[in-house]
This record gives structure tokens, sequence and C-alpha cells, in this order.
């Protein structure tokens, strides 16, 4: 899978989250949890989605700031863990 795709399903799945949890997509945001509304929680339990889907483990020291704000990030970061 490239980064192109994991990009794509990575936002795919988080407009299906937020819309499961009855959130406002708010794509302007320059903030991927803000944009999608999510919480701590949410953002929690979005990443163990990705996680599943993906096959890969997001370690507690990478869940930060910087990568959590931003698609792009999280697709770097998973494609990095696919190989």
């Amino acid at each position: 899978m490239n980064r192109d795709e994991v990009l794509q399903e990575i936002h795919q799945i988080a407009k299906e989250f937020a819309a499961s949890s009855g959130r406002t997509v708010n794509e302007n945001s320059s903030n991927f949890l803000e944009a999608y509304g999510f919480t701590s929680l949410d953002a929690l339990e979005f990443l163990l989605l990705l996680e599943e889907r993906f096959g890969v483990t997001f370690e507690d020291e990478d869940l930060t700031e910087d990568t959590l704000t931003s698609e792009d990030r999280l697709a770097d970061y998973v494609v990095e863990r696919l190989g």
C-alpha cells in the first residue's frame, strides 16, 4: 500500500468514525483532531481503528501532538511501520 492509499484510507476512516460519533467535520481546520471534532478519547479509539486496519502498532513515545494533528504525519507513520 503506498502513501497516497494510506492517506486516503485514514481520511475515510476518520470521516466514518466522526459520522458514527455524531461529529461535524470541519475540512478547513489545519489540526486533524479538531477538523473531525475528536476528543482525546475519540483520538485513542481512532488510533485503535488504524492499528486494526493497517496491522501496525502506535508506540506510546510516538504519539506526539505533531503526529496526531496531521493526516500526512499519520500516513507517514503508518507507511514507515508497514515497511
